[in-house]
């Protein structure tokens, strides 16, 4: 069965609780600890044929950042541009049905976002192997491309900065 066209959204957002928790970074409906809301994030889907990207937005667990409030679990946001149909293309592929033997090691792809002209986005679904291992042909297609920028976002507070008692 074909998987429903992905939704266009008015930008990309690494840090909507959905992608958050995608990436295991926050549990499923918990809010992020940056005191900033951030809009739902829509399913993923298959690529619209109409729709035309110019950039990719890979949004991927990030290490950790410090600040004074301490040390935060992070998230890193990286724009690639290039030839964007090789990647397109691996995207529009189908997923493999499950099953057979598979390993018990769980892979977690980064959460994509395709950006258009006029900075409108989607969440293209990542196709999966019979296992529902990522598949490799999408992950070579983003490696061929160039990374323009790259920002990391503060999640979670992990270790709060000790503070002294006023008094």
């Amino acid at each position: 069965m074909d998987a429903p066209a992905a939704v266009v959204v008015g930008s990309a957002d690494c840090m909507s609780a959905q992608v958050l928790a995608d990436l295991g970074l926050v549990a499923d409906g918990a809010t992020p600890g940056t005191g900033t809301p951030h809009p739902d994030a829509p399913e993923t889907g298959r690529v619209p044929d109409d729709f035309l990207p110019v950039s990719v937005v890979v949004c991927a667990p990030g290490g950790t950042l410090h600040d004074s409030s301490g040390t935060w679990v992070a998230l890193t946001a990286s724009r690639l541009e290039g030839d964007l149909d090789p990647l397109v293309a691996a995207l529009r592929r189908p997923s493999a049905p499950r099953g057979g033997t598979c390993s018990s090691a769980a892979v977690t792809e980064p959460s994509l976002w395709l950006v258009d002209a006029l900075g409108r986005a989607i969440r293209p679904a990542w196709p999966t192997d019979r296992c529902g291992t990522p598949d490799p042909a999408v992950t070579r297609a983003l490696d061929a491309l160039e990374e323009t920028g790259r920002e990391q976002y503060p999640v979670r507070l992990v270790v709060p900065t000790a503070t002294t008692p006023a008094g």
